[in-house]
């Protein structure tokens, strides 16, 4: 059986035409959602995915642009079920201390139920029939990379991150690798990853979708990618990925 992704945001935490920020869905029976970025419940909406239906979250990291909905989603949860809908969150270290605050901040919400768990480096995790692994990622606060494999399926997400060697074991072997890539070349950027530099260090994987472009990226998207590509050591698809993208593995 096929596993299903969404790309619900492409962006970054720059507004800009058309892209939301950081959202990916994948499902194969049960929907998971990997970072929940301002506008992920409006792209939901549009996925035609029913937040009742979504009761678990696995973030990269605690950015603005990937966690700004977190809240609103066990929200909207809340508020559809008297109460008795709460939310599951997978994140690194750090996650608990951040959802507990930010819970505290509204006191009216004290009854909705939030179940956190931290991941580290190495991890293994059995989450809605995924087998799931994590591994570091290079950026400027505690980040991982995921792992997320199904039967003989297998679908590598980047969060934010440096060309990592880390990240490209992890994705070693990958049917699809949906990696990161905010700024075009010639940018030299710490923390983030342009073509060149991500595409000399990937190695066996059978499809790469782009994400997470900032203004910068704009009208340069499709040329990013064909940099991406001539930089790899194999010749596998490599394209510009938009919100609301469906790809099936």
């Amino acid at each position: 059986m096929d596993i299903e992704v969404t790309l619900l945001g492409t962006g970054v935490g720059v507004p800009q035409p058309g892209r939301s920020q950081s959202a990916l869905l994948i499902k194969e029976a049960n929907p998971l959602l990997f970072d929940c970025g301002a506008g992920t419940l409006l792209r939901l909406d549009q996925a035609g995915v029913d937040v009742m239906d979504l009761d678990t979250v696995v973030l990269t990291h605690l950015h603005l642009d990937h966690v700004s909905d977190l809240l609103a989603l066990a929200n909207a949860r809340y508020l559809q079920t008297e109460g008795e809908a709460g939310l599951e969150i997978f994140g690194p270290r750090g996650t608990e201390q951040y959802v507990g605050m930010v819970h505290d901040a509204y006191p009216y919400l004290a009854e909705m139920r939030l179940s956190v768990h931290e991941i580290e480096d190495g991890d293994w995790l059995s989450i809605k029939g995924f087998d799931i692994k994590a591994a570091s990622a290079a950026h400027s606060v505690t980040a991982v990379a995921y792992r997320i494999e199904q039967g003989s399926k297998v679908v590598a997400y980047s969060g934010d991150t440096e060309p990592s060697k880390k990240v490209a074991d992890l994705a070693r072997g990958a049917d699809l690798l949906i990696h990161e890539c905010s700024f075009p070349e010639p940018y030299e950027v710490t923390n983030h990853s342009t073509p060149k530099n991500l595409g000399s260090i990937l190695e066996d994987v059978r499809k790469i979708v782009l994400t997470h472009f900032y203004p910068e990226a704009r009208g340069h998207e499709e040329e990013m990618a064909r940099d991406l590509s001539a930089s790899l050591s194999q010749k596998v698809p490599v394209e510009a990925g938009r919100d609301l993208q469906v790809i099936k593995v």
